[in-house]
């Protein structure tokens, strides 16, 4: 089998580590878009997990409320089944 020499790989191993640099996050620019986009992610992933959540507690006070009113008519004797 053939196999093919590549004699600019150890360059990239030796060079990779400094050819990036740290983002805005590490150096603390507090004033960074980057900052201001990963904020405003972080803000919409929390209101949809409480607009979900609101649901959910809506969707328990709805199903409570239907069952107790089901209960007093089954308890009246109005309920024909």
């Amino acid at each position: 089998m053939f196999i093919r020499k590549r004699p600019w790989l150890p360059i990239l191993v030796i060079l990779w580590p400094y050819t990036a640099d740290a983002c805005a996050v590490c150096y603390g620019a507090a004033e960074s878009k980057l900052i201001h986009g990963s904020m405003m992610g972080a803000v919409v992933l929390m209101s949809i997990t409480g607009v979900v959540l609101s649901f959910f507690g809506y969707l328990i006070i709805y199903l409570r409320k239907k069952s107790n009113l089901y209960n007093k008519i089954k308890m009246n004797g109005k309920h024909s089944s």
